[in-house]
């Protein structure tokens, strides 16, 4: 299935309001797909889930009220309650937070102009998730108001993903689970994102991560031209991880050393994160890279199906099928992203030029 590509304009709340009218099908199948999920893997009723959106939006409110009226716009676009848009927005939290929920993984990569053929900065992640959402996920193009133009690829719903802007800040995103994590007072790690890809500069972008109050782990790496930063966040800290030879790449283990006093509760569940992260450097450190060799390296299949390009795992429970969903390439420079509609070595790669003013 192809994603559609869904293009929203306007004010935040009329962004949404296109979003949930052009894709309420979808929504309404993804919002469907998480309750069942949440009830059979976490056990939590409607009513739960509902008290639970109500804690989210407030946190979202406080955060950045433009992002809280573009989500109130989809739900009120798609004709649905406003508590399960909400809490698919806040789906981190809700199964990364306990860790019993481990699954899959993502694997990210960036190059540096200095080892780039074409003195271009470069970003790139396999997205490895549920197969439950492989079938509504979307590129979402949004032209807004005193803000740059960002497009991502996201799921029907959600605000906030993996994406390029404008403006040149591209981010790209990593599950990580710690002994810390806890459900609480947390901005939703897609909130987050989104805001990130709202900046009109890379510091602003930054600022918004390091801004955001968290009870959970993850990692984001974000570009801007000639700039990579990754930042792997636990619930205490941040670890700020540059380049090393121009190149950079996580998984979804912590390596930074501010994360020396959490214990890592990803990697005893899925190791598949060492050897991800280990070829990836490897194949980074060959150099003169290119949008081609960055999708070489997505495709690579050591340790199949748990590899860089992640497969379907017929031994697993159906609960715990992933496979990766999408692959993204981000050439910053060009404000192009390049992206999949699933696993890299059997999908081809879909260019798309974010530029400003573009609707």
């Amino acid at each position: 299935m192809t994603s559609p590509i869904v293009k929203v304009h306007g004010s935040p709340y009329e962004c949404g309001v296109q979003h949930g009218q052009q894709t309420k099908a979808l929504i309404q199948r993804n919002i469907n797909y998480y309750l069942d999920y949440w009830s059979r893997n976490l056990g939590m009723s409607l009513d739960e889930v509902y008290t639970r959106a109500h804690t989210i939006l407030g946190q979202i409110r406080r955060y950045d009220g433009d992002i809280a009226l573009e989500l109130e716009g989809v739900a009120d676009g798609a004709n649905i309650d406003s508590e399960p848009i909400v809490a698919i927005n806040g789906r981190y939290e809700l199964a990364w937070a306990s860790p019993a929920q481990l699954r899959g993984g993502c694997t990210s990569i960036a190059a540096l102009p200095s080892a780039t053929k074409t003195g271009t900065t470069l970003l790139a992640q396999n997205w490895d998730y549920r197969l439950g959402v492989k079938e509504t996920c979307i590129l979402l193009d949004v032209t807004q108001e005193d803000k740059p133009r960002v497009a991502m690829h996201t799921e029907a719903g959600i605000i906030g993903h993996k994406g390029l802007n404008s403006e040149g800040i591209g981010v790209v995103l990593n599950a990580l689970v710690s002994d810390k994590d806890r459900l609480g007072d947390s901005v939703p790690f897609f909130t987050v994102c989104r805001k990130m890809l709202n900046s009109n500069s890379f510091t602003e972008a930054v600022k918004a991560f390091l801004k955001a109050d968290r009870c959970v782990s993850y990692n984001v790496m974000v570009a801007s031209e000639g700039v990579v930063v990754n930042l792997e966040a636990h619930p205490s800290d941040v670890s700020v991880i540059t380049p090393e030879g121009g190149i950079l790449a996580h998984s979804n283990h912590f390596i930074g050393d501010r994360a020396l006093n959490v214990k890592d509760m990803y990697l005893p569940d899925d190791p598949s994160t060492l050897h991800r992260h280990l070829i990836a450097n490897e194949m980074l450190n060959r150099k003169d890279h290119s949008v081609e060799s960055f999708k070489e390296i997505l495709r690579n299949h050591f340790d199949y199906p748990e590899s860089i390009c992640f497969h379907i795992d017929p031994a697993k429970m159906p609960d715990h099928q992933e496979e990766t969903l999408s692959s993204v390439v981000m050439d910053i420079e060009g404000k192009a992203l390049y992206y999949t509609d699933g696993p890299p070595c059997s999908n081809p790669y879909q260019r798309y030029h974010v530029v400003a003013n573009g609707y």
